[in-house]
């Protein structure tokens, strides 16, 4: 009778350790998708407590059965208190932190060093008041002032200033990926980070909701343009063969049409994106049944919107990627190596 008796406590406690032990990765999950969506409050809620059952990071971390993922809690943990101000708490994650998980927001370096340097700030003294020169004082006679109506300050919505701040973050870490893959000396990489301190400017002076929504705009048209900043450096071309006859004669009649083409590709992978949709708009009239004339176009006019934030260059950009797709089968999608990630996902989108 005992014997069964223990039989009976030692499985409950057995299901009781796997029910614990089998939360971290949903919670781990939670906390991912929560950082993914600029939810910061959440992301260190759901890593805490990821972290209380199963504190090693591990790039192949098992979960049940034979599932692996990539455990790496402090590193988003440690974004989230960088993101609220705990600059002490983030720093301590940073150095725990092994790695970055699926969701890159940035080296850890980089982050590191932003974390130190606003507890640095932050534990700096403030600066002792100097005190007043004395201002000789002239003998004013009162007179009566009729006292002028104050206009009620304007109301700014809570939610509307988070969603500025997390749209401001997002930018910065599309920044940070950008210099990463060393694509700090590009226009597209300035003209990101010049948008950038548009979007900061706006937000920390804003006495309106229109204000912040201006600040919004500036954050996304940064974020868009740091996914356009190309990294440096091409694979070589292959080895050209020896032309044929028919290469050559083809070479000869399509002379025209393929220094137009290089024009216009030459414009749009210098960041030149007015031009380049002019001449693509051309090019797309004079051989309308090239899918790739008009992605490129769709792909020049999506990137004017996303300078411009203009929404009719966003609309005319989706025609033409619907009309690409029309034209030709896109397996796995546009190529990566001619289209940022941003463009491509734009072009899945359209239908």
């Amino acid at each position: 009778m005992k014997s069964a008796r223990s039989v009976t406590i030692g499985l409950t406690l057995l299901l009781a350790a796997s029910a614990v032990f089998a939360s971290w990765y949903d919670d781990y999950d939670d906390g991912l998708k929560a950082a993914r969506n600029g939810q910061w409050s959440a992301v260190i809620q759901k890593m805490t407590a990821a972290i209380n059952v199963n504190p090693k990071e591990n790039d192949k971390a098992r979960t049940y059965g034979a599932i692996f993922i990539n455990y790496h809690p402090y590193y988003y943990r440690a974004i989230a208190y960088l993101n609220t101000g705990k600059y002490e708490q983030a720093v301590s994650d940073f150095e725990k932190a092994s790695g970055p998980g699926e969701e890159n927001l940035g080296s850890i370096e980089t982050l590191m060093s932003r974390a130190k340097g606003k507890l640095a700030q932050s534990s700096a003294p403030p600066p002792e008041p100097q005190p007043p020169a004395p201002q000789p004082q002239p003998r004013v006679v009162p007179t009566p002032v009729p006292v002028p109506v104050q206009p009620a300050a304007p109301v700014i919505d809570p939610a509307l200033r988070q969603r500025a701040n997390t749209e401001i973050n997002q930018a910065k870490t599309r920044l940070a990926a950008a210099m990463q893959r060393k694509a700090g000396n590009t226009p597209q990489y300035a003209q990101a980070t010049q948008a950038l301190t548009d979007a900061l400017t706006k937000s920390a002076g804003a006495r309106s909701n229109d204000d912040l929504n201006a600040a919004i705009a500036s954050a996304q048209n940064a974020a868009t343009i740091a996914d356009l900043a190309p990294a440096p450096g091409a694979p070589a071309p292959p080895p050209t063969a020896i032309p044929t006859r028919p290469t050559q004669a083809s070479a000869v009649v399509l002379a025209d049409s393929t220094k137009r083409v290089r024009d216009a590709l030459e414009s749009y992978f210098s960041g030149e994106f007015d031009e380049a949709t002019k001449k693509f708009t051309t090019l797309a009239r004079d051989m309308p049944t090239n899918g790739y004339i008009w992605a490129f176009l769709g792909a020049s006019q999506y990137s004017q919107y996303a300078f411009e934030a203009d929404d009719t260059f966003k609309d005319e950009a989706m025609k033409s990627f619907r009309k690409a797709k029309s034209l030709r089968k896109w397996n796995g999608g546009l190529p990566p190596k001619y289209f940022s990630r941003r463009i491509r996902k734009v072009f899945d989108s359209a239908s």
